[in-house]
């Protein structure tokens, strides 16, 4: 039976090689990244480098790892460049625990915190999460066609309500948000906290925005979108006494942090570091002009409030008037095409594109083209399966990356 099993699976893993994947939160991540993640350092606890390889608590000593230490600090000090953040934490287990840990970190019991409605952009988890966590929940007053906050609104509904802190948690944002005008109406007591889980590569490759330069108290964010790591999480702060101080509490909520993720985050970072600008700009780049090739074949792409199609990764192109959407989905999936369908903000659904992991595979504006007229084509009825696995496969290393 786990023959079968195993087997099957391999199959899945196959399958997944020869698709075009279009996702907008899912990565490639490198070769060199990827080397330690079936290592036998993911079965040791890490806890720093120690002295002469001895970590010792007082009441509890471990063995350290010299060489985990330089790497994770080497990428600590990248991350707080990029990021521009005096505290960063590496040691979150995906983008849900790094959220948790900086409610926690942030906001006491029975205290409010202002989100995102779901229908607005809002992440679907966050209320139910801070309702758990002992925390009430207001929406922010966000304007979905015009993709723009109503600042003196949010202000009110933030001030009336007492709220402690505004946690943004964009899923589905294709513009930045005017930080600097939210921080100015909501005065300099309320905590900020923006989550990149989906931006935070394009923020490290200084393209586009810089939340905690531009009033954001706290940014916490997953690794595995347009930050091309494993699946795990970061928290970086504004101020350095805030900051440790609240990573005194993040550490409370994990015993490991998972060593082989955390060697593979430490890579991507520095990685980021030597590539992230030219990788962050070819993303946008691949984002607007895909969204320019859907429009030419006729379809109705949403556009930022700079009126371009993406400020970011992510490219909305709308499908309200081509069919029930499962069997649209079904068409794409059975052409080797992997996307998202979305209808969140605006309640009109639509074709969240994701130019992140194509751009890591060296694609670029001609390769947009083509793309566009594959899922065209795909959502009309042709059967285009093996004309898209072989152009995926003329595109298998991973770029940006210590894999060059």
């Amino acid at each position: 039976m786990i023959k079968d099993l195993l087997s099957e699976i391999r199959g899945e893993e196959v399958r997944n090689k020869n698709f075009l994947h279009l996702t907008a939160n899912e990565a490639q991540m490198s070769e060199t990244a990827r080397m330690f993640l079936g290592s036998r350092l993911s079965e040791r606890y890490y806890a720093g480098a120690g002295v002469d390889t001895v970590v010792d608590f007082g009441s509890f000593t471990q063995l350290g790892f010299e060489g985990v230490s330089k790497l994770v600090t080497k990428a600590e000090d990248a991350a707080k460049d990029m990021i521009g953040a005096s505290v960063v934490n590496l040691n979150p287990l995906s983008g849900i625990h790094a959220m948790t840990s900086t409610i926690f970190a942030t906001t006491q019991p029975e205290e409010t915190v202002m989100t995102l409605r779901p229908d607005e952009g809002g992440h679907f988890l966050t209320t139910g999460i801070l309702e758990r966590a002992g925390r009430k929940n207001v929406y922010a007053a966000f304007d979905s066609k015009a993709l723009e906050f109503d600042f003196e609104k949010t202000a009110e509904i933030f001030y009336n309500s007492d709220a402690k802190a505004l946690y943004l948690d964009p899923m589905y944002h294709i513009s930045p948000y005017n930080l600097t005008e939210l921080r100015r109406t909501l005065g300099e007591e309320a905590v900020i906290i923006y989550d990149a889980s989906h931006t935070l590569g394009l923020i490290m490759g200084q393209t586009f925005q810089s939340p905690l330069k531009e009033g954001a108290d706290v940014l916490c964010a997953n690794t595995h979108k347009t930050f091309p790591g494993p699946q795990k999480g970061i928290i970086a702060f504004r101020d350095q006494e805030f900051g440790e101080k609240a990573n005194s509490i993040v550490n409370q909520s994990l015993s490991s942090a998972h060593t082989h993720h955390l060697i593979a985050l430490g890579v991507t970072i520095l990685e980021m570091e030597a590539y992230g600008k030219e990788y962050a700009q070819q993303m946008v780049t691949n984002a607007n002009t895909t969204g320019k090739a859907f429009t030419d074949l006729g379809y109705n792409v949403r556009r930022t409030n700079t009126q371009r199609f993406s400020e970011n990764h992510q490219v909305h192109v709308f499908i309200d008037d081509s069919g029930e959407r499962v069997d649209l989905y079904k068409k794409l999936v059975n052409n080797n095409i992997s996307t998202n369908f979305a209808d969140s903000p605006g309640n009109r659904p639509y074709i969240r594109l994701g130019t992140q992991g194509i751009t890591r595979q060296g694609m670029k504006e001609g390769e947009m083209q083509k793309i566009a007229s594959f899922v065209d084509r795909a959502l009309k009825g042709e059967k285009i399966q093996n004309e898209v696995v072989v152009f995926n496969r003329q595109f298998p290393k991973i770029h940006y990356s210590f894999d060059q």
